[in-house]
């Protein structure tokens, strides 16, 4: 399957205003904005330092929100306003659909990511625990896009897109926020994106080991078969054009 640079770039620029039109931005300034009263509340709580559960607050608000709420809704609106048959008449092949849609929200994910860092006031002791948290909020941004376009395909509107999202969002939010809580919910968390977010800056807190292999391989096998997924719906509803 080849990619055609000129498509692709034509699609960027189409993924990219919509994002940052007045309907969709209001996510990823939501996450910043809900970590920002996340840390005023908390703060600490008999002199522990919280700002590593504010950071793992903020980043899963973003990583679900912008990344698989606003990914369905902005797919979803271009099915509504025809924008999606104008590009699927114009011969785009799936790999140059998901390229161009991946690319913009990724992007503005990890900035969004790295402002909660900064809002947080969580210290990153060295490079090398930066880097980490870099590499694990983008796989797990990149999974979280992908679960985004795979709901955008079958929504028939933004509505729709909405019901549709609200139970996996809840699923990949709450499942890690209430691991603690029953042994089950800890295991099942850590086979999840999310919860390997919250562990990986947790043990960055607590200057433990920050990632195992383990959670490496979860997530490569996540991202590669949330991408299969997405090219066999693309094409099986409709949208490759042979």
């Amino acid at each position: 399957m080849r990619i055609h640079l000129r498509k692709l770039m034509a699609i960027i620029e189409v993924k990219g205003k919509a994002i940052f039109s007045k309907n969709f931005i209001i996510m990823p300034i939501f996450a910043l904005g809900f970590t920002y009263l996340i840390k005023k509340v908390y703060g600490s709580i008999n002199d522990i330092d919280m700002s590593g559960y504010t950071l793992s607050l903020g980043v899963l608000m973003n990583v679900c929100m912008t990344g698989i709420y606003l990914v369905a809704a902005t797919l979803a609106e271009e099915k509504e306003k025809n924008t999606l048959r104008t590009l699927m008449t114009s011969s785009v092949n799936g790999l140059e659909f998901f390229l161009g849609s991946l690319i913009p929200i990724l992007l503005l994910m990890m900035i969004v990511n790295v402002l909660c860092v900064l809002i947080s006031g969580f210290q990153m002791t060295n490079f090398e625990n930066w880097c980490i948290f870099l590499l694990v909020t983008t796989c797990a941004s990149i999974i979280s896009a992908i679960i985004g376009m795979i709901f955008g395909i079958f929504a028939k509107n933004q509505m729709s897109a909405g019901t549709m999202t609200t139970p996996a969002l809840l699923i990949f939010m709450m499942i890690p926020m209430f691991k603690a809580l029953n042994e089950i919910l800890s295991k099942i968390s850590n086979f999840m994106f999310t919860g390997i977010i919250m562990n990986v800056i947790d043990n960055i807190s607590k200057h433990s080991t920050a990632i195992d292999i383990q959670n490496i391989i979860i997530l490569i096998v996540e991202i590669v078969l949330s991408i299969i997924l997405f090219l066999i719906l693309y094409k099986k509803n409709g949208y490759e054009i042979d």
